[in-house]
């Protein structure tokens, strides 16, 4: 199983701008306030081993997150079911927000430092499987068409489908007759699967991994991004990480849960199970100022002042998949 370490110069501020960044999160809470919590919203359990029992619970903006006893995992609970959550991405004034303006402010540099570095992820590993010539290519709850556009500029030959995109086709029309529902795919049906974060939105992800391994063809590879509950910065900052962000952020699976949950699918080989984060650091420092810090934490990060020593902490986390932020490439083997 591979493990990839990166060195990117991505900053946080560049791709969410803080003002907008705090307009979009006031308008969530609104959306949620009025979209969601009226409602009827369904209990859950862990993802991975459907226990209820929780070793914590905390809120944010009126949900509720819960963490596995066993696992770790971190899931919302109540959530909403799919149509919920497909209509909540439909009415959500933050969700257009998001697409008509936050997007649009931060667009070139997500595609420059986010999409394409991700794309040729992708293209590297389609290369090295002999994947090649006219593919089919699904992805998997998208919230925004940006893969959808560099995919279709940038690798050739391919027929690009979205499986229950959560953005409004009156927003960009093109995409109207790539739309296809989750329980619409036929086996054997796609030869690359993106998951970019779908898992992490997803209200039964179980289902979701399920469907991928159904519609690819043996040989196929599922591309997987995602926020991990066993990363540097949740296990540092805990409730009080940012990644929080309810319904989008409906699981946060551990590194060891992730696993659990392919293993259980099956008729999976993992192929790269990777965290290439480089936020976990800056994310951290920034809370230093209102939290109590440990130490020999705060001697490395404020203190020291040595960037080589932040290069090979950074570097530490990803060797060992202690990041947050996860990637994994899968296999269909039958």
């Amino acid at each position: 199983m591979e493990r990839a370490v990166i060195h990117s110069d991505l900053n946080k501020n560049e791709i969410q701008p803080r003002s907008l960044l705090l307009k979009y999160r006031d308008l969530l809470e609104q959306d949620i306030a009025k979209l969601l919590l009226p409602f009827s919203l369904e209990e859950s359990s862990c993802p991975v081993s459907g226990e209820k029992s929780i070793q914590s619970s905390f809120s944010k903006m009126g949900m509720h997150y819960r963490v596995s006893s066993t696992m770790k995992n971190i899931y919302l609970s109540p959530r909403p079911s799919m149509e919920k959550l497909s209509s909540f991405y439909l009415k959500s004034k933050a969700r257009k927000f998001w697409l008509n303006e936050l997007w649009e402010e931060t667009k070139d540099i997500r595609i420059q430092k986010i999409i394409l570095p991700q794309l040729d992820w992708v293209e590297n590993f389609l290369s090295q499987f002999g994947l090649e010539g006219e593919l089919d290519i699904a992805e998997f709850l998208p919230n925004h068409w940006g893969y959808s556009d560099e995919v279709e500029k940038n690798i050739p030959n391919v027929n690009y489908k979205l499986v229950e995109p959560l953005f409004d086709f009156q927003e960009n029309q093109q995409y109207t007759n790539q739309h296809i529902k989750l329980d619409k795919i036929m086996n054997n049906f796609f030869d690359v699967a993106l998951l970019f974060e779908g898992m992490d939105r997803s209200p039964d992800p179980s289902n979701v991994l399920q469907k991928v391994k159904e519609g690819l063809k043996p040989g196929g590879l599922c591309f997987i991004t995602c926020l991990l509950s066993s990363g540097f910065e949740v296990q540092f900052l805990g409730r009080d990480s940012e990644v929080f962000v309810p319904p989008e952020r409906m699981n946060l699976f551990s590194f060891e849960g992730l696993q659990i949950l392919i293993e259980k699918i099956g008729g999976f080989e993992i192929i790269e199970f990777s965290t290439p984060g480089v936020l976990d650091i800056p994310n951290v420092k920034d809370k230093f100022s209102s939290m109590e810090v440990d130490p020999f934490f705060n001697y490395i990060f404020k203190e020291r002042k040595d960037s080589s020593l932040i290069e090979s902490f950074q570097d530490f986390l990803q060797i060992n998949r202690l990041g947050t932020f996860g990637r994994l490439v899968l296999k269909k083997i039958n």
